[in-house]
C-alpha cells in the first residue's frame, strides 16, 4: 500500500492512460442490437486522473471516456485502487463522460457485446492513471468559477433551451508550470450518431483544446439525462467530427478565459462522504404483466429489435417479481460527494435530468453534479416527467436495465438525500 505524504497546502497530480478498445470491439448505445463493432478511431479514449491531497485527507477523481459502468464494477475498481493506494474507498471517484462511440462495457441487453479481455484489463488501467496522478503531486493553488456560456446542448424532451443546465462549472488548479483543468457541463455526449467510429466527442474535443495551451484537464459528465447536443435540432443523429469539435472549442475556451478573473487560495479543505440509498420502483400488479408487455411493444417500434429487449425484460421480472413486490426498491445506490475548498461535487450513478442539479444549485451554490458517477442506475427524472405517459426515460429505458419504472417520487428522494451528503461535508 501506497504512503500518504502529508502537507500544509494542497498538492494536486495528473496522470491519464489510454484505454482505446481494439478495432471490432461493439461500440454502445443509440439503441438495440445495432452491430456497431468499430472499424476507424477518430479519438484515442482515456482514463484520465486528478488527485488531491491535503493536510488531512487525499481525493482522487477519474474521468473515463466510456459510455457507463455497473455499480458492481465500479466498486471493485474502487476497492481496487483502495486497497493499492491507501486512499478511503469513499475519497475514490470513478465517473463516466457517457460517450456513445465507445465500447460496451455495462451488461446491457442489446447494448453491445462485451469484450471480456477489454473488460478484465480496465480495473488495472484505471489503478495506473491513478498512481500516475498521486506520482505527480505538485503544490497547487486552487480557484472554481461557475459561468454560464453559450449552450451547446438542448432540452430533447421538450425540443427547447429550457430547462438546460447552462453553468460550466470549472476547478481550476493552478501550478508553477502548468495548470489543471476540472470541467463540468451538461450535454449527451452522442454528437457522431450511431457511426462505428471510437470518439470521445465534445468532452475529449474540450480536453485536447487545453492540452493545446499547455495545460491539461478531465471532464465530469454533468446531469444530461434529458440534454443532447445542439447539433441534433439541424442533423439528428448526423453531426460530423467538426461539430463535436466547435462544442469542445466553447467549453474549452470558457474554461481558459476564466482563469484571468480567478480567486485562488493554498489553503482549502478536502472533504467526502458517501452514502448508500435505495430508490423506489413502481411495481404492478402480477395480473398486469401481460398488459404491460404488449404496452411496451406499442410504445417502443420505433426501436429496432426493442421486442427482445423486452422479452428479455419481462423473463427477468417473472423471475425476481416476488423480492421486488416485497420490498419495491432499488438498493446499493451510491450518492458521493466532494468538497475542495468552496467547491462541492455531488455524484450520481445514473442519467439525472439537469433540473435535479440547478433545484440542489440553489442551496449549495458553488455545486460540480457529476452523472455517470460511481456506477448506472439508469434515468433519474424529474416528478413532472411521469405525466408523459410515452416518456423514453420514464418507462421505456428500464426495460433495458432489467428493472420496474422508478415512481415518481424518486426525484424527491434524490433531491434529500443528496442534500443530506451534501449538508454532511
Amino acid at each position: 500500500m501506497e504512503k500518504n505524504r502529508a502537507t500544509d497546502y494542497l498538492q494536486a497530480g495528473y496522470g491519464e492512460i489510454d484505454i482505446t478498445p481494439p478495432l471490432g470491439t461493439d461500440l454502445a448505445g443509440f439503441g438495440f442490437y445495432l452491430d456497431r463493432r468499430a472499424t476507424i478511431v477518430r479519438d484515442r479514449l482515456k482514463a484520465r486522473s486528478l488527485c488531491l491531497q491535503g493536510k488531512e485527507e487525499t481525493i482522487l477523481i477519474l474521468s473515463l471516456d466510456l459510455l457507463s459502468l455497473s455499480v458492481d464494477f465500479a466498486d471493485r475498481c474502487r476497492r481496487q485502487i483502495s486497497r493499492e493506494t491507501g486512499i478511503p474507498f469513499k475519497n475514490i471517484l470513478l465517473a463516466c463522460t457517457h460517450t456513445h462511440s465507445g465500447p460496451a462495457v455495462q451488461p446491457l441487453p442489446g447494448l453491445g457485446k462485451i469484450n471480456r479481455e477489454y473488460v478484465r484489463r480496465l480495473s488495472g488501467l484505471f489503478l495506473e492513471a491513478a498512481r500516475k496522478a498521486r506520482a505527480n503531486l505538485e503544490e497547487a493553488e486552487v480557484g472554481f468559477q461557475a459561468e454560464a456560456v453559450e449552450p451547446i446542448g438542448y432540452n430533447r424532451r421538450l425540443n427547447s433551451f429550457s430547462p438546460i443546465d447552462p453553468w460550466l462549472k470549472t476547478g481550476i488548479f493552478k501550478q508553477k508550470k502548468r495548470t489543471i483543468f476540472l470541467l463540468n457541463y451538461a450535454c449527451h455526449a452522442v454528437t457522431l450518431g450511431p457511426t462505428k467510429e471510437i470518439s470521445s466527442d465534445w468532452p475529449g474535443a474540450a480536453v485536447n483544446e487545453i492540452e493545446r495551451s499547455g495545460n491539461k484537464a478531465l471532464v465530469l459528465q454533468g446531469f444530461c439525462g434529458d440534454i443532447d447536443p445542439v447539433t441534433y435540432l439541424n442533423r439528428r443523429l448526423g453531426a460530423t467530427r467538426e461539430d463535436y469539435y466547435l462544442s469542445g472549442r466553447i467549453i474549452a475556451a470558457r474554461a481558459l478565459k476564466s482563469v484571468k478573473y480567478t480567486k485562488f487560495r493554498k489553503d482549502v479543505v478536502l472533504k467526502s462522504a458517501e452514502n448508500r440509498i435505495r430508490l423506489p420502483l413502481s411495481v404492478f400488479p402480477w395480473e398486469d404483466l401481460e398488459r404491460e408487455t404488449a404496452a411496451a411493444l406499442e410504445a417502443n417500434q420505433q426501436f429496432l429489435h426493442a421486442a427482445r429487449v423486452i422479452s428479455l425484460w419481462r423473463k427477468k421480472i417473472e423471475k425476481h417479481y416476488k423480492a421486488f413486490a416485497s420490498s419495491p426498491w432499488l438498493e446499493n445506490v451510491p450518492v458521493q460527494a466532494i468538497r475542495v475548498g468552496e467547491m462541492r461535487i455531488l455524484c450520481l450513478p445514473g442519467e439525472a435530468f439537469c433540473s435535479l442539479g440547478l433545484k440542489l444549485r440553489e442551496k449549495f451554490p458553488s455545486l460540480m453534479t457529476a452523472g455517470y458517477a460511481n456506477g448506472d442506475v439508469g434515468y433519474l427524472p424529474t416528478e413532472e416527467a411521469y405525466l408523459n405517459p410515452d416518456d423514453y426515460a420514464c418507462y421505456c429505458a428500464p426495460k433495458f436495465y432489467g428493472l420496474f419504472n422508478f415512481a415518481p417520487a424518486v426525484e424527491k428522494v434524490l433531491i434529500e438525500e443528496s442534500s443530506r451528503v451534501l449538508s454532511s461535508i
